[in-house]
């Protein structure tokens, strides 16, 4: 029973640990989405370490050698501890690094690079033991590896749901270090077992000793090994990536993404993945069409299909492709340099696909080319598959197949008619400026357009006549009502107005002479594109004195009101990166803070216009804990221009206002008592998968009632009674 149980702990905190580690370093980098992909690069390159100690480890008899591995782990867990004990001086020095990637690969690697290896190699120790002190009629290979899956899959499930929400990131890492304590006892207490009378003492049998099942190929290194788990890793971290353009980095897309990865090893190791292998080879092709479908999709509701999609692919690809690697594993005494040139080759394409793709791409092409490649093989095992002979890959049917995803992937692409003026990609978006000509008045104009993902971050006219021309979604009706409504602006006195989110500056044309207008951007590249006139010239154009703070929006105004620096008029939160809202900006403490920032008759503007985020709960969740009056309203889309599009505001001010818009008719109030209740995250505890809506905010507005369109714009704020219902 005791070694079923330490394969179980050890696999289960092998899997926890990851979600765990990417929560803790997020938000000390922006709210990033790319550190998912950093941590799951690290931990593919941690397993190889893995893998290395454990065949180093295991050869011969591995029980006494086990004693120096629970020594190990126990060193570990004290590690654990002290770093849960300073965890936040350790981290605040985090994320001030001008190369992000490399600085979370250190942070990830600091705090469990040694835990991992450990956790990671144990499986294989733990069942070399087994092998030694068992009879011969109790070893199953087979039912461990079964326990080892489902303790990862219970910790991949267990952490969204019940920890995450539930449990602060205190709790979380010392429940973490003594977990890891415990798994060293059980540790040790195996390697002072007695073995069985009837074992062989050998629990991994030398090369040269035993003879291989699959004929002489098994006795080489084979190129399948380094290129299936290569790929398909490629493919796991390219999936992660685009699905996290447009959506708020949720640990539960990422476990899910990472689950399908696991499966996808268990089916190919196992005889489902045997059975019928044209079948799976023939809807891993489905798949790939299917996303290629849905990569086309972008806006509300685009989410889902892209998700269920991409998922398909890693799971009937992944699995085709691994049983593949599994027809061409050597005989059993060379299957742990069988594994490691799996371990290998998996690291390999994690970090090309999180570290080189972003050198080489100025945009996610890597999810593309991964779709390719996939359809390449399974397209060429679909004619060869259950041949063993066949092991290495034929050109022609892979390349067809090749073609012809790569025609399915320019086919259906977006189509546009737009100039491309700028596009480069770093650690915080993929961000691209676009150029159009349009009818504007009757008059053909050039438009320019501020991408980031898929969102637009900006539009400006290039005409003199509509150059200052506030556009998108910060109309004077909708963005710019906090500022017209302010008594300072009503009567002409100077503001100071604070912007989370810089964009192209659009927010700019709204300033005067002796206002100051400070916007805080975390991306350089976004700043670079708002200053240079060629692309936007809000900033150019300006009256007011612009001040640009880069960084971290929430670490500048902590800094700001430590050094008691004059606070806004008017602060807005428009900090997305496409439809990403970073975690630390959204809890209980960031509102505090951006509460501290404000005059006593300052207003916070914040906007929540979200394809996939429904932000009312939290917004009204905030106005309750902190007591303020909330004002919620939708603004209408231009029927006959694409230039102004809808949006969703809320105003928050520690006293009732009165609030201007300058075309009521566009403008529908939000009803609060309709706007369910949520509990309001934490830095230390909560999660944002409670605003998860599929259906995005304004199709959940229309359906679910929550603005009344048959009311004219409602210009008191003390109607939203902060009793709420």
């Amino acid at each position: 029973m005791i070694i079923p149980l330490t394969i179980f702990l050890g696999s289960f905190l092998l899997f926890l640990v990851q979600p765990l580690v990417g929560r803790t370093i997020l938000p000390f980098f922006g709210g990033s989405a790319a550190v998912w992909g950093v941590c799951l690069a690290v931990y593919q390159t941690l397993l190889v370490g893995g893998y290395l100690y454990a065949h180093a480890l295991a050869r011969g008899n591995a029980r006494p050698r086990l004693k120096i591995h629970a020594g190990l782990l126990f060193a570990a867990a004290l590690w654990l501890f002290l770093f849960t004990t300073f965890r936040q001086d350790a981290l605040a020095r985090c994320g001030n690094s001008a190369f992000p990637w490399l600085e979370a690969l250190g942070c990830v690697v600091a705090l469990v690079g040694i835990p991992y290896v450990l956790l990671s190699a144990g499986s294989t120790l733990v069942q070399a033991t087994a092998n030694a002190i068992l009879p011969q009629r109790d070893r199953s290979v087979y039912r461990l590896y079964a326990v080892s899956n489902a303790g990862s899959f219970l910790a991949l499930l267990l952490y969204p749901f019940l920890l995450e929400p539930y449990l602060s990131l205190t709790v979380q890492w010392w429940a973490f270090g003594i977990a890891v304590l415990v798994y060293a006892v059980l540790v040790c207490h195996l390697a002072f077992l007695r073995p069985a009378t009837d074992t062989a003492v050998p629990s991994l049998p030398n090369e040269i000793e035993a003879q291989p099942l699959c004929g002489d190929s098994a006795t080489r290194l084979h190129p399948l090994w380094f290129w299936l788990p290569g790929l398909f890793s490629f493919q796991l971290n390219a999936v992660v990536t685009h699905l996290f353009i447009d959506v708020t980095p949720l640990p539960l897309v990422w476990v899910s993404m990472l689950a399908i990865f696991l499966l996808g090893y268990m089916v190919g190791f196992s005889k489902a993945g045997g059975f019928l292998p044209r079948v799976w080879n023939l809807l891993a092709l489905f798949a790939v069409l299917a996303a290629f479908s849905a990569r086309r999709e972008w806006g509300t509701g685009s989410f889902l299909p892209n998700a269920i999609a991409a998922g398909s692919v890693l799971f009937f690809g992944g699995s085709a492709m691994i049983r593949w690697l599994y027809e061409t594993r050597p005989a059993p005494a060379f299957l742990s340099r069988f594994y490691l040139c799996t371990a290998i080759g998996g690291a390999a394409g994690g970090l090309l696909a999180t570290f080189v793709s972003p050198l080489l791409f100025t945009q996610v092409w890597e999810y593309p080319l991964a779709l390719i490649a996939v359809a390449a093989c399974c397209g060429h095992r679909l004619f060869f598959a259950g041949k063993r002979t066949l092991t290495v890959p034929r050109p022609i049917p892979a390349l067809l197949f090749g073609a012809a995803a790569t025609a399915c992937s320019v086919w259906m692409s977006h189509p546009s008619n737009a100039i491309e003026l700028y596009s480069k990609r770093n650690f915080y978006g993929s961000i691209r400026v676009t150029k159009t000509l349009e009818q504007i008045d009757r008059v053909p104009m050039f438009v320019s357009y501020m991408w980031d993902g898929q969102t637009t971050h900006g539009i400006q006219i290039r005409h003199d006549a509509h150059r200052a021309d506030p556009l998108a979604y910060y109309m004077p009706y909708s963005a710019g009502t906090a500022l017209l409504s302010h008594e300072k602006y009503r009567s002409d006195k100077p503001m100071k107005v604070g912007m989370v989110g810089l964009g192209a500056g659009i927010m700019a044309v709204y300033g005067r002479k002796n206002d100051l207008y400070r916007f805080y951007e975390l991306n350089p590249q976004v700043i670079d594109v708002a200053k240079n006139i060629q692309y936007f010239s809000f900033l150019h154009d300006a009256e007011c004195l612009i001040d640009l703070v880069p960084g971290d929006a929430r670490r500048m105004l902590t800094r700001e009101q430590q050094e008691m620096s004059p606070r806004y008029d008017v602060l807005y939160i428009d900090a997305y990166s496409g439809d990403a809202i970073p975690y630390h900006l959204a809890t209980k403490e960031a509102f505090q803070l951006y509460l501290d920032r404000l005059e006593p008759d300052g207003i916070l503007a914040v906007h929540v216009s979200n394809w996939h985020i429904n932000l009312l709960p939290l917004c009204k969740s905030v106005a309750k804990e902190l007591g303020l009056y909330p004002y919620g309203i939708v603004t209408a889309a231009d029927a006959s221009s694409q230039l102004v599009s809808s949006s969703i505001w809320v105003f928050l001010s520690r006293t009732p206002r009165s609030y201007i818009a300058p075309e009521p008719k566009r403008v529908f109030p939000v009803r609060w008592d309709r706007v369910p209740v949520a509990v309001l995250p934490t830095d230390e505890k909560g999660s944002l998968m409670p605003f998860l809506s599929l259906r995005g905010n304004s199709r959940q507005l229309r359906g679910g009632g929550l603005t009344d369109s048959s009311k004219p714009f409602h210009v008191r704020s003390e109607h939203a009674s902060r009793t709420f219902p």
